[in-house]
């Protein structure tokens, strides 16, 4: 591509408009998804969070399988297009269900878009990787973050307005306007279908045969049957993504001993990471369950006193603090750049756990501050959430960067998803360990149950961010060794080529 060498080139800008659109479409159904559980299907606390530990985990531990399939059948291109069809559709689906409150309809279509998520999620940062030239790697990891910032901007717009508008559209009407983002995602690929070809493996260059497709359908079938009985059957579905995720870790330690030495060490570094990844995601599950239903039961609907804000809106701080400071994370780089310090990925984990650790000390704090209305002042879930952003914002786009840089490119999609199941796992333990603070329909809230149930829960979680925090520490200067023989290995076989070649 002509304009690989660009700081933005065309099929990254394309990309990042795409990102905005889906953000806004995935992330305006999810914040509704809990209340709609909750008071329009009548699920209990502990079944709406383990829905919704659930629905953030199945995409992305099928990611790996989606990013298989794109390596090997498909290609990323195709991967994707056929993907955000399966998305709209689904959000179309949905809506019906939400109309009828129809539950087996409903989770039809949920389980349809945790399939869209699971076969299309790595793929679009394949194609944003390949949009830009071996020899412009910087703007490449740049351009991620702003990529990352765009969604988040997508997201906190669908994640405030959407809320209000469930008055007016109700739940339906929400669901199809996600449908109708999703709709507009397609009309980009058909439109720019050529360019993203481009960007893609060489499977996308080529056709796939019927063999293929028919492995696909039947393949895609099976899966999406497996999603549905997860979502179905919650208590064994949990289980069930354990298992798929040990599988696809298990897949790329094979892996490891079929690369090349070099590769080795550094795909062992990926391994390492994947384990920081699924404890710091731990925390981000948190934000989507344990923090959504305390602050659904406890914050008020005033923001700095005069913002209207629906308490289901709570989880909108997270994008729009990732929005913000975006530019201030890629400012600070630039300027450590300048004074000759680079931190490294699992350096900048560290901070990330420190950050995590304030956050929910805070959040702990908070429950100390109970008014006589009973609720908590929302500006306090708006601080909470500007530290766990913050620690976000700084791992989340470049940990994607640094598996694409450490592993073959035949592996790249696959390598996505494994990062994907990381998050997938720690979701659903998230999930799994927040139906503790889980209580009954009804239930009067009394200071010794908000002290006792709450508050005990967030210290704890703040105490094993700061003992994260320093293992990280350790495993950084681990990492920091196999990533320097990796690349001395890979210097010393450049030079016998090198030497074989003459």
């Amino acid at each position: 591509m002509q304009d690989a060498n660009a700081r933005f080139p065309l099929t990254a800008r394309i990309l990042i408009l795409r990102q905005f659109l889906w953000g806004a479409a995935f992330y305006g159904t999810y914040v509704l998804l809990t209340k709609f559980f909750l008071v329009e299907l009548n699920y209990s606390e502990a079944d709406t969070i383990m829905m919704l530990g659930a629905f953030g985990a199945v995409g992305p531990v099928f990611s790996a399988v989606g990013g298989f399939v794109a390596d090997r059948y498909i290609g990323a291109f195709r991967a994707v297009y056929i993907g955000y069809t399966a998305y709209t559709i689904g959000f179309f689906t949905l809506g019906l269900g939400a109309s009828q409150l129809n539950i087996p309809m409903s989770i039809f279509a949920i389980a349809l878009i945790g399939y869209a998520r699971g076969l299309s999620a790595t793929c679009p940062t394949v194609l944003f990787g390949n949009s830009y030239s071996a020899t412009n790697r910087e703007s490449f990891q740049q351009g991620l973050t702003i990529n990352y910032s765009i969604n988040n901007l997508g997201s906190f717009l669908s994640q405030y307005l959407f809320p209000f508008m469930v008055a007016y559209l109700a739940y339906q009407g929400n669901f199809f306007i996600s449908s109708f983002l999703m709709m507009l995602t397609l009309v980009l690929f058909f439109t720019f279908r050529k360019r993203f070809v481009d960007a893609g493996n060489d499977l996308d260059k080529s056709p796939v045969s019927i063999k293929v497709w028919a492995g696909f359908i039947i393949g895609s079938a099976v899966m999406l049957r497996l999603v549905y009985f997860i979502f179905d059957n919650l208590e064994v579905g949990k289980y069930l993504l354990y298992s798929l995720g040990v599988v696809v870790i298990l897949y790329f330690i094979y892996e490891i001993t079929r690369a090349t030495v070099a590769y080795r060490y550094k795909m062992c570094c990926v391994l390492i990471m994947i384990f920081v990844f699924m404890v710091f995601y731990f925390y981000y599950g948190q934000m989507l369950t344990s923090m959504n239903i305390y602050a659904i039961n406890l914050m008020g609907d005033q923001l700095l006193g005069f913002i209207p804000i629906r308490p289901e809106s709570n989880v909108a701080f997270n994008p729009l603090w990732c929005f913000v400071l975006g530019g201030p994370v890629i400012f600070l780089y630039d300027w450590l750049e300048r004074k000759g310090f680079s931190p490294t990925i699992p350096t900048k984990f560290v901070a990330a756990f420190g950050l995590t650790a304030i956050a929910f000390a805070l959040l702990g704090l908070s429950t100390s501050f109970v008014g006589e209305d009973g609720k908590i002042s929302a500006d306090w879930i708006l601080w909470v959430n500007f530290f766990q952003s913050f620690a976000e914002l700084i791992v989340g786009a470049l940990g994607a960067g640094f598996i694409f840089e450490m592993v073959p490119r035949y592996l790249s999609a696959f390598s996505m998803g494994l990062r994907a199941v990381a998050l997938s796992l720690s979701g659903i333990v998230a999930a799994v360990i927040s139906t503790k603070i889980a209580l009954p329909k009804d239930q009067v809230l009394t200071p010794e149950i908000i002290e006792g149930v709450y508050a005990s829960y967030f210290y704890n979680l703040a105490i094993l961010a700061v003992v994260m925090a320093v293992v990280t520490l350790g495993l950084s200067k681990v990492i920091a060794k196999l990533i320097r023989k990796g690349e001395e290995l890979e210097q010393q076989e450049a030079g016998q080529d090198i030497a074989t070649d003459h």
